[in-house]
C-alpha cells in the first residue's frame, strides 16, 4: 500500500512539473528517498510527503504560508529553528510556501517536488527525476533540486 502511494506521488509530480514546463514556467524537480537512516535536509519551495518509522523532525518556515501536517509523533517542542516533531512512525506533508525539513532517524521515505537544495547523508537510496536509484552519500552532500530559489 505505501509502494502505491509513493508511485502515486511521483507520478502526481512529474505530472506537475511538466504542465509548469508546457505553460512556460521553470520547470521544478523532483526526488524520493527511500528506506533511508541518516540525515536528510529539504530546503525547498514545493511539496514533499513523508514517513519516519523513528527520529524526529524539524519543520522552518521560510516564507509564504505553507501548510504543514505531521502525524503520529509522540512529542513535539517549538524552538528558535521551528518546530520539532520525535516519536516512531512519523507522518508528514508540507505543500505550497518556502520551507526547510531536516529529517535525523531511521526508515526515512520521502518524495518531494520543487526547487531548491536537499542534503543527504547515511544509508538509503534516492532518485531524481525518475532516474535510476543512487545510494545516498556516505559524507553529507547537497543536491539541486529545480531552478534557484
Amino acid at each position: 500500500m505505501r509502494r502505491r502511494w509513493v508511485i502515486w506521488l511521483l507520478s502526481l509530480a512529474t505530472a506537475l512539473a511538466s504542465s509548469s514546463a508546457a505553460l512556460g514556467a521553470p520547470a521544478d524537480s523532483g526526488i524520493e528517498l527511500a528506506g533511508g537512516d541518516g540525515r536528510s535536509v529539504l530546503t525547498l519551495r514545493g511539496a514533499v510527503l513523508g514517513t519516519l518509522e523513528a527520529g524526529r523532525i524539524t519543520v522552518t518556515i521560510r516564507g509564504g504560508d505553507p501548510q504543514v501536517v505531521v502525524q503520529g509523533e509522540d512529542w513535539q517542542r517549538r524552538t528558535d529553528r521551528g518546530i520539532t516533531y520525535g516519536g516512531r512512525d512519523i507522518r508528514f506533508r508540507i505543500f505550497r510556501g518556502s520551507w526547510r525539513l531536516v529529517v535525523n532517524g531511521t526508515g526515512i521515505n520521502a518524495s518531494a517536488v520543487g526547487s531548491g537544495l536537499v542534503g543527504l547523508r547515511g544509508d538509503g537510496r534516492y532518485s531524481i527525476d525518475g532516474e535510476p536509484y543512487q545510494a545516498w552519500p556516505e559524507e553529507y552532500q547537497t543536491i539541486r533540486l529545480g531552478p534557484d530559489l
